[in-house]
């Protein structure tokens, strides 16, 4: 071999040899480990999953409490970004978010978008409309009604699919107060929500008339693409985890009275 022969054929060895040690590119879950927290979209005004306690301001709930004990169980701290429902979706699709929390239905429009995990609670949606009503006593009496939901949950959707022009209100509070006055005719919302909301304030000028025969099941949306395979994972273990050791159980009974996180 002369020797211009044998450079060309250490060249060679050397360059596999490199590629064959370098490191791996670096994935989301890895990316987030390092940095040493998960940011989480939510809305901070949707009791119980996520909303602010009265006293303290603290933001505080359901979805606010599993998203950190996630966090925990990853070995990172948990920082929440308050928005609107469809700004956390969006923030979560172009990576500006790592994920959302904040009761998050899967459909399956969404899992074209998203890489969902497993459901980790369920309920139903309801629709609600002032007491004295009489008018609206299931889905299909919406059309050429007026609901109120935030924009791009799953509640505008089925308004719209029944028929109803939907007014965009932000928090449950704010679409309860257009039901009372009259603004909209009916709003559809989580069960879980409105009977909270209907406990905690005692109001009884709105009543709860229909309830969808689907079960809503929650789970935490991730920017669709194999660089979230590991995240999902992880999450999925976590919550497994949380399953198996009674904590999504008791987190659950501390917001809702009872537990939603079993089917």
């Amino acid at each position: 071999m002369n020797r211009r022969s044998f450079l060309i054929t250490l060249s060679a060895i050397l360059l596999l040899f490199s590629a064959g040690c370098s490191s791996p590119k670096e994935d989301h879950l890895a990316r987030i480990k390092a940095a040493g927290k998960i940011t989480v979209a939510t809305e901070g005004a949707w009791a119980p999953f996520t909303y602010h306690d009265a006293t303290t301001n603290e933001l505080v709930g359901f979805d606010v409490e599993v998203a950190q004990e996630i966090a925990r169980r990853l070995g990172v701290d948990a920082e929440f970004a308050e928005g609107d429902f469809d700004g956390g979706l969006t923030g979560v699709r172009q990576g500006t978010f790592d994920m959302m929390a904040n009761g998050v239905d899967v459909t399956e429009d969404r899992s074209q978008t998203f890489d969902f995990t497993d459901a980790y609670a369920f309920d139903r949606a309801v629709v609600v409309t002032k007491a004295d009503r009489s008018d609206i006593m299931s889905f299909d009496d919406l059309a050429g009604k007026k609901t109120a939901n935030s924009v791009g949950s799953t509640y505008a959707q089925m308004g719209e699919e029944h028929g109803a022009t939907v007014v965009n209100v932000p928090t449950l509070g704010e679409t309860m107060e257009l039901v009372k006055n009259g603004t909209a005719d009916a709003t559809i919302n989580a069960n879980t929500s409105v009977q909270d909301y209907i406990n905690t304030t005692g109001d009884t000028a709105v009543k709860t008339v229909a309830v969808d025969d689907e079960v809503t099941k929650y789970a935490i949306p991730l920017k669709k693409g194999e660089d979230n395979d590991s995240l999902r994972e992880a999450i999925n273990k976590a919550l497994a985890d949380m399953h198996a050791d009674g904590t999504l159980s008791w987190i659950s009974e501390r917001y809702f009275g009872s537990d939603i996180t079993k089917e």
